[in-house]
């Protein structure tokens, strides 16, 4: 009878470890299905920037590997950057091995259902989290609910981990592919962590730590402030003394802390330094506490179907279903639950919610740096603190009065009322709250039950009706708040035709050259088809880029540079030789069509120069003309010996908000925006009838093509949302004539025997004269360069490419990068490793670790009981 009990004890908890993780899988599934996301259908799961970053970056590692090349540096993304940086920020997850294993023609499946199967991951690791933590391992012998029906306690944790595995967090960044790898780690953490103080235990810490900061160092900078807040819980919660805090769990805790870190060390050194390369390196700490909402605003978002927040209103997503906003309540009338508890876990969660609303708190828990919307991204950490509360509250629900639950029940209506007379926001509508209110008064009605009825096949059927329940509650929230989509045919359905015609420039074009279009998808649209390129949508991107990208005109952000808004001049300079379009309106005398291949066609730059030509000794940008990108053009063309105007402005007219141009002859004509504000503009009635520009801010420059005499054009705004409607710019035509006469002088010696490949990049100079070669590769630390076999350090131009003054002479040029802080990384690392393995293996020959103090009394009590116990047996 006893060995029947416990192997139904163990199918229950066999079988809801498996649901921990087939419900959220499956929930996800059945949304792919209603989504019709392929197979089912034509959509695919491309959200945000999963759509714009993390497909292109895929592709792109897919290249590179099968390729044969290593994973040090990119011509493809940008104009050149440090790919390991790239690769430990985006794609470092042990998962992502396998989609080597995919045809590239389903890489955005692989990512979808890979999304899938890490969702199932959450819910399984939070369900050991729970079921772990509170003993519920074993027989479940110190738990009311086991006791009570025999499978409350698996059924409490099996809840909760479908809470956490669906958050809000997850329904707002689930795209986010990098991250939830660590969202999948952090109760295995967290349950290392309470193994680490209660009974030194360390390996499942140190491990999970450094397999976290390995997959994503930066959501585990999150991770590691909050290790060391629940690390002081603990302390208090243990009743530890200073003593052994002092002599014992402070130096472990930072032992296998630092341990973990140089575990990962391979990967985190490098892309520190990487880092510290981009606009996110400088750490500007603000000045004044300022407060964003207050805390009821924040506790209303723990309702169902708020809609999640991904832009800059800073508003945290801390959805983890609407139970909490019974259980809470219960956790705090609960005495059995210590006070001691009670007042650390509320403290540390309301220290949380204060972090999501107050800058100083917010830049330091983002690795002091404000996010670029996407806020609150530590929100899953306090997700975990509270639905742990809440399973502590339920398993302890037996030890309560029956009207307790109604205080709770009447605590969460009262919750609501606050809220209709003091939450005043958009997301907090009427059939939010009432949706909210139905699942919290369900919950009650079933808790209620539970704990005033004892039928134990009663007690089965609650558990079935609160898990469909729950099942229910999440599957609504993630339909509405979550699982953007695109169409798969349109974001697909031309690749083929840009890998053909990029053959067909190897064929005409020798040496290195990048490859742009008039119209994009997005920033990194060379990344995802193969090919060298001049823009870049990215978290790592080199800064000085940017900045250079800023000066000229072009557009550009903290995460972002790009190519629009360059003129036939920068075009050149950028090497970029051949254009897409997805029209034959572009042609004209810059632009030559030369091929299609299906609606996309290839045109030739006619303006252009070879890579590494040659300005006079010292030509840079000059300072000053902020917001003047066409202006210092002008400048850059004087400063090369060229005598007339590049750029010469035109009258335009204000219209209203509009700003209309007829002009006088025909020229190839370019606006700059003179007031910030328009993000977005339409021009009406040039060359190719209607063109659409976008991301603009002051001094952005957009290319009007070609005009004839008296073809108005009209420049309106093109964002129905704009609050600031009026458009203001200058026209200006360009001389061709200075143009042809300025590259012409910049060609005339130019670098020969061009090969380029992965890391690497040669060439030969002959100069009769001293001068300045120009090569249109970003320096980064990790060039070495090599000028006839000697190492050589060059100059900046425009603060960002590599330049070298030079005298008279033949010159060979070798360049190789090596990811700076590379070697350190690993070196660190190996040691790591060596010294973990070497403490374990010690450990393990000295015996089991020290128990904590007070464990032990426990259990030399315990010990006594029983002999104790079997001593009266043997008299009887």
């Amino acid at each position: 009878m006893k060995n029947k009990k416990i192997n139904l004890t163990g199918n229950r908890q066999r079988a809801a470890l498996v649901l921990s993780f087939l419900i959220p899988s499956m929930v996800m599934l059945a949304l792919f299905v209603v989504n019709r996301i392929y197979p089912f259908g034509d959509r695919s799961f491309l959200f945000s920037d999963m759509y714009h970053q993390y497909m292109p970056f895929f592709s792109e590692l897919l290249h590179k590997v099968r390729g044969g090349e290593n994973l040090s540096f990119s011509f493809n993304v940008g104009i050149g950057s440090n790919f390991l940086a790239l690769f430990v920020y985006y794609l470092a997850s042990p998962f992502h091995i396998f989609s080597l294993l995919v045809p590239e023609s389903y890489l955005m499946e692989f990512m979808s259902y890979l999304i899938v199967l890490k969702i199932g991951l959450a819910g399984l690791t939070s369900y050991l989290y729970l079921r772990r933590r509170s003993g519920l391992s074993g027989a479940g012998k110190g738990d009311a609910l086991s006791a009570g029906s025999g499978a409350g306690g698996e059924m409490g944790a099996l809840f909760f981990s479908c809470f956490y595995a669906l958050s809000g967090f997850m329904a707002a960044y689930n795209y986010n592919i990098m991250w939830v790898d660590c969202v999948v780690l952090l109760p295995l953490i967290v349950l290392g962590l309470e193994r680490l103080v209660r009974e030194g235990r360390c390996g499942l810490y140190c491990v999970t730590l450094a397999l976290s900061i390995f997959t994503n160092y930066y959501i585990s900078i999150m991770i590691c402030i909050f290790l060391v807040l629940y690390f002081g819980l603990l302390l208090v919660t243990e009743r530890r003394g200073m003593r052994d805090i002092c002599r014992r769990d402070v130096p472990r805790f930072a032992l296998y802390s630092l341990l973990a870190g140089g575990m990962a060390a391979m990967l985190l050194v490098p892309e520190v330094c990487a880092i510290l390369r981009t606009d996110f390196g400088d750490m500007d700490f603000p000045e004044k506490i300022e407060s964003y909402f207050s805390i009821l605003d924040m506790l209303a978002r723990h309702c169902v179907c708020v809609y999640t927040e991904r832009g800059l209103d800073h508003w945290p997503n801390i959805y983890c279903g609407s139970a909490v906003l019974l259980m809470i309540p219960l956790y705090l009338m609960n005495r059995r639950i210590s006070i001691r508890e009670k007042f650390c876990r509320m403290g540390l969660a309301g220290f949380l919610l204060l972090s999501f609303g107050t800058n100083m708190l917010d830049f330091i828990w983002h690795g002091l740096n404000y996010p670029d919307s996407l806020p609150a991204r530590q929100s899953f950490v306090y997700i975990l603190l509270v639905l742990t509360m809440c399973h502590d509250a339920y398993r302890h629900v037996r030890e309560l009065e029956g009207q307790q639950i109604l205080y709770g029940y009447l605590w969460a209506a009262g919750f609501f009322l606050f809220c209709e007379k003091f939450v005043d926001h958009e997301d907090f509508e009427w059939g939010v709250k009432l949706l909210t209110l139905a699942f919290v008064s369900l919950y009650a009605v079933l808790l209620y039950l539970y704990r005033t009825k004892e039928d134990g096949t009663l007690h089965r059927g609650l558990a079935v009706m609160a898990l469909t329940i729950v099942v229910a509650e999440c599957t609504v929230n993630t339909y509405v708040t979550s699982l953007g989509t695109v169409s798969r045919s349109a974001y697909l359905g031309q690749q083929e035709d840009y890998k053909a015609l990029y053959q067909e420039t190897k064929g005409r074009e020798e040496g290195f050259y990048r490859l742009e279009k008039f119209t994009r998808k997005t920033k990194n649209d060379g990344t995802l088809t193969g090919y060298p390129t001049a823009s870049l949508f990215s978290s790592t991107l080199n800064s000085q880029v940017m900045d250079m990208y800023e000066r000229l005109g072009m557009r550009h952000s903290k995460v972002y540079y790009g190519f629009d808004g360059a003129t036939a001049l920068t075009s050149a300079m950028l090497n970029v030789a051949y254009m897409f379009g997805e029209s034959a309106d572009y042609e004209n005398g810059l632009y030559t069509l030369i091929g299609h291949s299906g609606d996309i066609f290839l045109y030739q730059c006619n303006a252009a120069l070879p890579f590494g030509y040659v300005a006079p000794v010292g030509y840079d940008l000059p300072e000053g003309y902020e917001d003047q990108g066409l202006k210092l053009q002008n400048r850059m063309v004087n400063d090369l010996g060229v005598e007339g105007v590049l750029f010469r402005k035109e009258e335009g007219e204000q219209r209203g908000d509009n700003v209309e141009f007829t002009p006088q002859e025909g020229g190839y004509y370019y606006a700059i925006l003179t007031a910030s504000g328009t993000g977005k503009v339409d021009c009406i009635g040039g060359s190719t009838v209607e063109e659409k520009y976008k991301d603009l801010k002051d001094g952005s420059i957009l290319y009007l093509g070609y005009l004839e005499k008296e073809q108005t054009v009209t420049l309106t705004n093109g964002d129905e949302d704009d609050e600031t409607p009026k458009v203001q710019a200058d026209i200006y035509r360009m001389d061709q004539a200075v143009l042809w006469e300025a590259l012409e002088l910049l060609s005339a010696r130019h670098m020969e025997d061009v090969e380029w490949k992965n890391d690497t990049l040669t060439g030969s100079l002959k100069l009769a004269e001293a001068g300045r070669v120009i090569l249109s590769v970003p320096y980064e630390a990790g060039w070495q360069v090599r000028v006839n076999g000697e190492e050589a350090r060059g100059e900046l131009f425009g603060g960002c490419l590599m330049a070298f003054d030079l005298e008279p002479g033949e010159y060979r040029f070798e360049m190789k990068y090596v990811p700076e802080g590379s070697g350190a990384g690993i070196m660190v690392s190996i040691m790591s490793i060596a010294a973990f393995c070497g403490i374990t293996a010690l450990r393990r020959r000295r015996g089991r670790p020290q128990k904590p103090v007070e464990t032990e009394r426990n259990d030399r009590a315990a010990c006594g009981a029983e002999a104790k116990e079997g001593a009266g047996r043997e008299d009887t």
